[in-house]
């Protein structure tokens, strides 16, 4: 019940910010590394997982494998394309897109569209 008051909370704020920002300011707000903190999608992107965004369009996750072991990987890269974010693969294939909810210094909210699903990610500070 909690998740869906903050869910509901984010998309109200959501509306509010959404249509005073372009896509330049995506392209900025979105460079940084990004903690997954709540995800609807049952086998996508895990809690606490980190997604790294580079000003120069490459994305890299940071995870823990099997054994515990802390391992980063380049995994291609994204655009962002007004409020969507299309990630691509090494291959530059589409991998996946979703559309921007939310973004702002502190805070990344994606809908899956496909899916109709959301995550939630929390900006890192180094």
């Amino acid at each position: 019940m909690r998740a869906r008051a903050v869910v509901a909370v984010v998309f109200g704020l959501a509306g509010l910010t959404g249509a005073a920002r372009g896509a330049d300011d995506n392209k900025e707000l979105i460079v940084g590394t990004w903690e997954m903190v709540y995800s609807q999608i049952p086998a996508g992107i895990p809690v606490g997982i980190k997604l790294e965004f580079t000003a120069d369009g490459k994305v890299t996750i940071t995870f823990k494998d099997k054994d515990g072991q802390v391992r980063t990987e380049g995994i291609g890269g994204y655009k962002i394309e007004r409020d969507t974010l299309v990630l691509t693969g090494k291959d530059n294939s589409k991998n996946d897109k979703g559309r921007i909810v939310l973004l702002n210094k502190s805070s990344l909210v994606i809908n899956d569209e496909v899916l109709d699903k959301v995550m939630v990610l929390k900006k890192v500070e180094k």
